[in-house]
């Protein structure tokens, strides 16, 4: 099928869709402040709704809604996605006002254009564009569109034990992708697990002179005792029995590795970095980026940090972890083996807080979903895509598309490049990649709509999520 009157109906509300973007990165909706999250919401149902979808929110216990809809009939698709962002950071950091939602040389800057908004509206815009082109979707997408991705998801947790049946699909699209430092686009199949901690000791019942350091004990130091035992200097994790309950790599997934290669000079300049850990390179590096478990401080908060001089002995200190899992390496193995080796090492008055949690996913590159993204992308970026077998980074993907009784193949591509810094100050997207995501989403929806009709024998699933609106 041609796609020419697709494409020229994107062109010709490139500007309306931008204009959407824009509206909804002027939005703040930073989940840890929960300033605008419900407005938010909103706007993300109204915009399901523009596009064809049915919708329903779920607001579960306290937390912020997560909105679903579903657009079209046949086969089940879910369509992954946040509408939460990070915190802003310091504002002096940014060149642009984080929710300005500023235009400049081509590129959007705000805070959640790559990560994720720009994503969502690049999604319902090829619906809008599909469905006046070619008229109704040949597949049922199901939007699962949640506010909470910054705090471990703990709303769309409850939601897919809640209503699992709404989440039965053939396949996941999930909203992390990048054009890489060569512009090759970027889809995974899967994504690390995750386990985000806090260690905490404590000392005296408040902050003290330093004079007493010579005689009472200092938590800081104890924290910086215990973290040391559990990397070494080059990196490596060192908690007693980790390397045990890593999983080989399978033979089809080396054979994916040996298509990705990092541009490894691009990236020190884009870091403004000297070197890698360990010394890596090459394949080893790629390996390592896309399968090697990680165990990274990423805060330290003790003491006084404030302007100017302060000799304090702090009363307690606190360092925040972040373990990222890989087969077969889960949240429940970390923590166990983490207490052990502390524990063996005199370390029994570091408490360990679990903060959040979620399992690595991982699917088949021959899934039909994979290969739904694998086999459009060159038309769109004229270049044959690079193939992760599993992202690097992580989110709730094991626990939506492990909801059935057999896991839900995933794939995942985005709208960002190599520069977008998500999570970052200055933030941004090039306008042209978010036109590119739009023409290329139509075209994923088209080849599904295609398996779908060549499946033989096939009942596509009914639609069992609106059936109570």
């Amino acid at each position: 099928m041609s796609f020419t009157r697709f494409d020229k109906y994107v062109d010709r509300h490139a500007r309306a869709f931008t204009e959407r973007l824009q509206a909804m990165c002027r939005m703040p909706s930073v989940a840890a402040r929960g300033t605008g999250m419900r407005a938010m919401a909103e706007t993300v149902a109204q915009m399901m709704q523009r596009a064809g979808a049915g919708t329903r929110s779920f607001t579960m216990g306290s937390g912020y809604p997560v909105v679903y809809g579903e657009c079209g009939a046949g086969s089940r698709y879910l369509v992954y996605g946040h509408y939460d962002v990070a915190p802003v950071g310091h504002l002096t950091d940014w060149s642009y006002g984080p929710f300005a939602s500023t235009v400049v040389d081509g590129k959007l800057y705000a805070r959640g254009a790559s990560n994720s908004k720009g994503d969502l509206v690049a999604r319902l815009a090829a619906i809008e564009a599909y469905q006046k082109s070619f008229g109704k979707l040949p597949v049922c997408l199901c939007f699962v569109i949640e506010g909470e991705d910054g705090l471990g998801s703990p709303s769309l947790r409850r939601f897919v034990d809640e209503h699992s049946e709404m989440l039965t699909a053939e396949g996941c699209i999930w909203d992390e992708g990048y054009k890489d430092p060569t512009e090759r686009p970027v889809i995974s199949l899967g994504f690390k697990g995750i386990t985000f901690i806090e260690l905490h000791v404590h000392g005296a019942r408040t902050d003290l002179h330093s004079k007493w350091g010579a005689i009472v004990p200092n938590p800081a130091w104890r924290l910086v005792q215990a973290l040391s035992t559990i990397t070494s200097p080059k990196g490596v994790i060192t908690i007693d029995g980790f390397s045990s309950h890593l999983a080989p790599i399978s033979p089809e997934d080396a054979e994916a590795l040996k298509t990705v290669e990092l541009d490894e000079a691009g990236l020190k300049r884009e870091f403004k970095i000297g070197h890698w850990l360990r010394g890596l390179k090459g394949h080893a590096l790629a390996k390592e980026h896309i399968f090697g478990a990680t165990c990274n401080i990423c805060g330290i908060q003790t003491g006084h940090t404030g302007a100017g001089p302060k000799t304090v002995l702090p009363s307690s200190a606190m360092a925040r972890l972040d373990f990222r899992l890989v087969p077969d390496l889960t949240s429940e193995v970390v923590l166990g083996l983490l207490r052990e080796h502390l524990d063996v090492r005199g370390f029994q008055d570091v408490e360990i807080v679990e903060l959040a949690s979620s399992p690595y996913a991982k699917s088949p590159i021959a899934s039909g979903v994979a290969r739904a993204a694998i086999e459009t992308a060159e038309e769109i970026y004229q270049v044959p895509p690079v193939v992760y077998p599993m992202d690097p980074s992580s989110g709730p993907v094991g626990a939506v598309c492990g909801a059935g009784l057999e896991p839900t193949p995933v794939v995942s591509f985005g709208t960002s490049y190599a520069a977008s810094n998500p999570h970052g100050p200055d933030e941004n997207i090039r306008l042209d990649d978010f036109l590119q995501s739009v023409k290329y989403f139509g075209r994923i929806i088209h080849h599904l709509g295609q398996q779908s009709r060549h499946r033989s024998g096939s009942h596509p699933a009914q639609s069992l999520a609106l059936a109570k609106r």
